[in-house]
């Protein structure tokens, strides 16, 4: 047991290491988001590779986080211009890029995968539970990608400069691609089957919460103004028609 915790903490500080160093060359959030969110696949192996669960429990588990990752990294490299990450180099200090990498490794090696210590460790066959948690991945999945993907696509349209997006997913929600990503981690919690599993999406929420979701709405206010105001005053601000 001593030598799994040995090699979690040897591969999480790795690729808080390797981010820090990529975040000096090249003094852009893309890295720190890129090596924190790539943290998840790593640990989970390591969970899974020491965990007494059964084989296809696991399998299932790996295929749910490879397939996040993968959305992830195009998100974060083919479409990282569309994202709120690309924006905060230019209101965030040097030293904070720095310490990034640091803190979303960790956060993503530590606190969003420990739901997968116990999942890992679930002993029988498929049930009920794991049925439950591939439910609201793919709601969740279906809201998160599928709000980026809108994003990107109107984005790319010439006469959208200075303009609101606020059709599709983002008629419903100013935040959709937020209320995707937090179902995802309620699915992962959710693979744990114990209340230490809320962990990760209650830090996943406070995160958005406390700080992307205010970062987000001040960045657009200054820049989309009365139109901004007025999406405001018609949209829920995170979870579809509720809040």
């Amino acid at each position: 047991m001593a030598q799994q915790w040995i090699i979690m903490i040897a591969v999480i500080e790795a690729i808080a290491v390797a981010g820090v160093v990529g975040a000096l060359i090249t003094k852009d959030t893309k890295v720190p988001f890129l090596f924190g969110f790539n943290t998840l696949l790593p640990v989970t192996l390591v969970y899974c590779w020491y965990g007494d669960a059964d084989l296809a429990r696991k399998i299932l588990l790996l295929v749910l986080v490879a397939f996040y990752q993968i959305r992830m990294n195009i998100v974060l490299t083919v479409w990282y211009k569309n994202t709120a990450a690309s924006k905060l180099k230019d209101v965030l200090p040097l030293t904070q890029i720095y310490v990034l990498p640091i803190l979303l490794a960790n956060i993503f090696g530590w606190l969003y995968c420990l739901p997968f210590y116990w999942a890992t460790n679930r002993v029988g066959a498929i049930d009920w539970l794991d049925y439950t948690v591939i439910m609201v991945y793919i709601v969740g999945t279906v809201f998160h990608f599928g709000s980026d993907y809108q994003k990107r696509r109107f984005k790319q349209q010439p006469d959208t400069e200075g303009k609101v997006l606020d059709t599709g997913f983002w008629r419903y929600s100013r935040h959709p691609n937020y209320f995707g990503d937090f179902l995802i981690y309620v699915s992962f919690g959710l693979s744990a089957g114990n209340w230490w599993g809320l962990v990760a999406p209650l830090i996943n929420l406070a995160q958005y919460i406390g700080d992307a979701i205010p970062k987000g709405e001040q960045m657009s206010s200054g820049r989309y103004g009365d139109a901004w105001d007025a999406y405001k005053k018609k949209t829920k601000c995170f979870v579809p028609f509720v809040i």
